[in-house]
């Protein structure tokens, strides 16, 4: 068996199993909404192929390969059916979901972008091809069920992971690496998802910031610091002004003293005499 055969068939691999894992948490979000079995079925369908088939069809090199591979179908049907028969619940499911599913959309973000650049695209189609083909089908569902996207703020970081996995890959394409490429990518942007899953990692959120109330308040706090330094100024030379007097004073009684003593001299002087 060939290098290139044993790639195709790790990546195939790779692919497939993430299809059924997005399947299953596609569907547990159909058990959370109380679908049937249809409902299961299109949500594991929109997670598992919706970033891809989105992919495949911007770049238009074919039929989406959920569609001519049957594995693809097949594995998302599965997930639905597993998330149909299981309750998967408690703190062992959950952490294993988190986990598997960092490491899932690492690598169909790794995918996407080494699919762009076999396709004959560039670095920055690369970069968003590869985000949406990991974050595309959780959105589609997120819509689908009526809520707001999740990857639009307040958790951590997500499709910043996609975004970051696609960079090893990249550079390893370009190094004529596509396995190694593969597999940097899922490990990067898997363990940077997991480490903001635990460490809370997130990107700051706009709470209503606007860039010219920002500038106007700086340059308020800089006329204010610019008061507070005339202000004491002002105090410094006037201290000096009052402790100038203060020494000028003393100095003129000190002569007077010295002249009245004089004088007192030549009186005594002029007297003995």
């Amino acid at each position: 068996m060939t290098v290139a055969q044993i790639f195709t068939h790790a990546f195939t691999f790779f692919d497939v199993f993430g299809v059924v894992l997005a399947g299953v948490l596609g569907g547990m979000v159909a058990r959370e909404e109380r679908f049937d079995l249809v409902g299961f079925v299109a949500l594991a369908v929109m997670v598992a192929l919706g970033g891809g088939m989105l992919r495949d069809a911007l770049l238009q090199k074919g039929p989406p390969v959920a569609l001519t591979n049957p594995f693809y179908i097949g594995g998302a049907f599965l997930g639905a059916l597993i998330a149909f028969a299981m309750r998967m619940t408690g703190k062992w499911w959950n952490r294993f979901f988190i986990v598997a599913d960092a490491f899932v959309v690492s690598t169909w973000a790794a995918t996407g972008a080494i699919k762009t650049l076999d396709a004959g695209y560039g670095v920055g189609p690369a970069m968003l091809l590869g985000v949406i083909t990991g974050v595309g089908g959780g959105m589609f569902r997120d819509i689908a069920v009526g809520r707001t996207p999740a990857i639009f703020g307040g958790n951590t970081l997500y499709a910043t992971g996609a975004l970051v996995a696609t960079w090893p890959a990249i550079v390893l394409w370009n190094l004529h690496k596509p396995f190694l490429a593969l597999v940097s990518g899922m490990a990067v942007g898997g363990v940077l998802c997991v480490a903001a899953r635990r460490f809370k990692w997130k990107l700051p959120v706009n709470n209503d910031y606007s860039l010219t109330q920002r500038v106007r308040v700086s340059f308020e706090e800089y006329a204010r610091a610019k008061a507070v330094e005339r202000t004491m100024r002002l105090d410094k030379a006037q201290r000096e002004k009052v402790r100038l007097d203060k020494r000028r004073g003393e100095k003129w009684r000190r002569e007077k003293t010295m002249t009245s003593r004089r004088r007192r001299l030549r009186r005594r002087r002029i007297l003995d005499e």
